[in-house]
């Protein structure tokens, strides 16, 4: 894989976001190669491994989408902006059936869609003055494929304040709404991330397995088949309008766009 590192150990594995020159943004192919490898961690070879550690090299964990992905966005039909939607849900919604506890570590910045990567996480490290944004509605955009995931983990309230706005908030607010649970300087992230994944390999592994699957289930519901539909379908009509259209461009010219 070229913009992964993915690594299994004899107990758990890690997945590493590898493009540090790009503050490890989003692109097609990075999204292909984090769904195949969380694709492989449901795969019977997976099956002596008890947990994986979810963490990104560079100044950020992600910047969210990468700016040569969103120039093409620009001239993609609704049909494509469909089509490349559908690839990012089904990126989250296989991480977030992964059936092994998802450890995340965080650090830098986490933006847009980076969201959802720490929204499937079962446990979240920060570093404390990453910062977090959700930032699709200050380029005309709508944070939809990430937003069934997201809602999962965080209060509606703090959610709606968050993805309506498109505020920068801190590593402290995040531990507050319950999207991370652990704070420190790197060193202590680093160390609550081993001894988190030292308490999992102590576990009963098919238990640890079961409670997840348990989990997940309970809160589908049936569900999340539908938001795969509607999801992908809104953000690809957003892409497309004029709106979104000129928030992309204006983005990508850095200009301001027309409605300021």
């Amino acid at each position: 894989m070229k913009f992964i590192d993915f690594k299994k150990h004899d107990r758990h594995a890690e997945i590493k976001l590898n493009r540090p020159e790009r503050r490890n943004a989003f692109h097609p192919q990075m999204i292909e190669e984090l769904t195949e490898a969380f694709t492989d961690l449901s795969q019977p070879q997976s099956e002596a491994l008890r947990a994986v550690v979810l963490r990104a090299e560079g100044l950020s964990f992600c910047a969210g989408a990468d700016l040569e992905w969103m120039k093409s966005m620009v001239n993609y039909s609704h049909k494509e902006n469909l089509l490349d939607s559908e690839k990012l849900f089904d990126l989250f919604s296989v991480a977030r059936s992964c059936p092994l506890p998802v450890l995340g570590q965080v650090h830098g910045h986490v933006m847009g869609g980076a969201l959802g990567l720490v929204a499937i996480c079962d446990v979240v490290a920060a570093e404390a003055g990453t910062q977090f944004c959700f930032s699709e509605v200050r380029l005309g955009l709508v944070p939809a494929v990430i937003s069934p995931f997201v809602l999962e983990k965080v209060n509606r309230g703090r959610a709606q304040n968050w993805m309506l706005s498109g505020e920068l908030f801190s590593a402290q607010a995040a531990l507050e709404s319950g999207l991370v649970h652990y704070l420190g300087n790197p060193e202590e992230v680093n160390s609550y991330v081993e001894q988190k994944l030292e308490e999992f390999l102590r576990l009963g592994p098919e238990a640890v397995r079961s409670t997840k699957r348990l989990l997940l289930e309970l809160a589908d519901k049936g569900s999340f088949a539908q938001h795969r539909k509607l999801c992908p379908q809104v953000i690809a009509d957003r892409r497309v309008s004029p709106e979104g259209q000129e928030g992309l461009k204006a983005f990508l010219e850095k200009r301001k766009p027309t409605w300021l």
